[in-house]
């Protein structure tokens, strides 16, 4: 057996798993957090056991960034629960 035959037998058996596994973690990492969640108005409203009232009472005081696409009314997932992670939007209890 040759130098160069050993080397690429190396290669194959043990580097190559190595590195397809590394390139397999790292795509998973980069594309997991590439989707957005988003909650409708009635969504957030259930989220937050409250009432549509107090959701515009509370986007209007800018506790809650709302968007608006045609008729619907959209609430960033994540932004929606790290404001009730910081207190600054509470759970009601109903």
């Amino acid at each position: 057996m040759s130098e160069s035959d050993m080397i690429r037998g190396f290669f194959k058996e043990i580097l190559k798993p190595i590195i397809a596994e590394a390139i397999a973690e790292a795509t998973t990492q980069t594309n997991g957090n590439t989707t957005k969640r988003y909650y409708t108005r009635e969504e957030a409203c259930e989220h937050l056991k409250i009432g549509t009232t107090t959701f515009y009472r509370l986007a209007k005081k800018g506790k809650i960034e709302i968007l608006k696409i045609g008729g619907k009314t959209l609430v960033d997932a994540d932004a929606l629960d790290e404001a009730i992670e910081n207190q600054e939007v509470m759970r009601y209890g109903r």
